[in-house]
């Protein structure tokens, strides 16, 4: 399994083209697999015949083995290992290491569970199943909701409100203008523009921003790099490109690497403000709601109309205090202020 977002993160294999025990050469295209929504390309690190070709769906560290290749079909592959049982779970009981990690996860009896597997072994979908029946949930959407618990769990997460006036006139591009005046703000913040990795933060120059996107499968969020160096239409071509890659299922490992901060915009649903979750290794993420039309006084005193809208700053207060994120958002309430 290659490296896709971080060694030891769970990815799986959406695809086989080779069979078992099929002939390839160094170099064939064997496998495609995915980590969250990044998709990649597997190919033969030698030639021979493939054999202990992983189950497509089944949860593998990134960086560990999803096939072998041997040097005829005579030759006895090497048996996976036997399931190690822990001592929370009856020898009686026979499930596959990803359905006995996502049952302690979840916390499931696994003697509870009717096994589909061969001789009644439990599988990771017998588990997800048995916690939501009527769930369309794949495996690779339950890798997705690992690690969003996981952003929760190791997170000590405020958020933060303020509302933008934006003047008379919308901007045209409303997602990439809030991108852009972020961006130039973070240039003043480092606290807020980096990544984390474990206790250490590193702040990072300049700021590249992750745009969460929703696709029918679920929410991405490719990074568009150094808006603040770009003009807003600029940024606004990068993000529609980025959404064409995401619905067409092209994004690719390059389009996620380098995020420092991450923007997320709900407002075309009407939603005015939320509490967003931290986009890891991130430690702060920005929301965007709907622009309101609102009256408002003009320099001679006469009401006019404008438009505002909520801004959601949500930082991890482990390694941002409130005083520099209040700031930080202060500066793009002013930017998009004009």
């Amino acid at each position: 399994m290659p490296v896709i977002t971080a060694e030891g993160e769970e990815a799986v294999v959406t695809a086989w083209f080779v069979d078992e025990g099929q002939a390839c050469a160094e170099g064939d295209l064997i496998a495609e697999v995915q980590a969250e929504k990044v998709a990649d390309e597997v190919r033969a690190s030698g030639s021979g015949y493939v054999a202990n070709r992983v189950v497509i769906g089944d949860p593998v560290p990134q960086g560990g083995t999803i096939c072998r290749i041997v040097d005829s079909v005579d030759q006895p592959a090497e048996a996976p290992p036997p399931p190690q049982l822990s001592a929370a779970t009856p020898v009686s009981v026979v499930a596959s290491p990803a359905a006995k990690r996502i049952a302690k996860e979840l916390g499931v009896d696994l003697a509870e569970i009717p096994g589909s597997g061969p001789g009644g072994r439990i599988t990771q979908e017998d588990v997800e199943a048995a916690v939501q029946p009527t769930s369309s949930t794949t495996s690779l959407r339950a890798v997705i909701a690992r690690n969003m618990r996981r952003s929760h769990a190791e997170t000590a997460p405020v958020t933060l409100f303020a509302t933008a006036h934006l003047g008379d006139d919308m901007p045209s591009n409303l997602t990439a203008t809030v991108v852009k005046a972020a961006a130039e703000a973070l240039a003043d913040h480092a606290s807020l523009n980096g990544t984390r990795h474990g206790d250490v933060f590193t702040a990072a120059a300049p700021a590249h921003v992750a745009v969460a996107i929703q696709t029918e499968d679920g929410l991405v969020a490719p990074v568009v790099r150094d808006p603040a160096s770009r003009a807003v239409e600029e940024v606004a071509e990068a993000i529609k490109d980025l959404a064409e890659k995401a619905n067409a299922h092209a994004l690719t490992a390059a389009d996620y690497e380098g995020g420092t901060f991450t923007v997320s915009n709900l407002g075309a649903y009407g939603i005015e403000g939320f509490t967003p979750i931290i986009n890891l290794p991130h430690v702060a993420i920005l929301g965007v709601g709907a622009a309101r039309p609102t009256p408002v006084f003009d320099a001679a005193g006469a009401v006019t109309l404008g438009h505002e809208m909520t801004l959601s700053l949500t930082f991890d207060h482990a390694f941002v205090d409130g005083a520099p994120a209040a700031a930080f958002l202060q500066d793009v309430v002013v930017a998009l202020a004009g």
